[in-house]
């Protein structure tokens, strides 16, 4: 018969998983304050998108981690933008409607940069 090696003589590295209870703490708070805001009940944003609603009360209290996937199918079902979840000065993320371009951003700066001018130099 051929020579067995036991299973502890080949070194096994896993990768670790770094959970941020932090961050998923924050997110759900956002994640929360998003569903109060439009009004709908914890039941009914799980059961429109397929998840238990445990396992939805569980991302709002920031018990679980999100996943990339997770967040953006609440982002979409809230109409929201997914960038303010991690956004620490955002208190409860915009709707889509209201986020900016930049190239919106820009036209609005370069109209505040005329305005303020002929404000100077009406002042004058």
């Amino acid at each position: 018969m051929g020579y067995f090696r036991p299973h502890n003589e080949y070194p096994v590295k896993m990768a670790l998983k770094t959970i941020d209870s932090d961050l998923n703490k924050k997110i759900g708070a956002k994640l929360h304050r998003v569903r109060l805001r439009s009004g709908q009940l914890q039941y009914h944003v799980a059961i429109d998108l397929n998840f238990s609603t445990t396992t939805y009360s569980k991302h709002e209290n920031g018990k679980v981690d999100f996943t990339v996937t997770k967040l953006k199918q609440l982002s979409d079902h809230f109409g929201v933008y997914i960038g303010d979840f991690f956004d620490d000065s955002v208190e409860i993320p915009r709707f889509l409607k209201e986020v900016k371009t930049g190239k919106e951003y820009m036209a609005k700066e370069a109209e505040n940069i005329l305005l303020r001018e002929m404000l100077s130099t009406k002042l004058k």
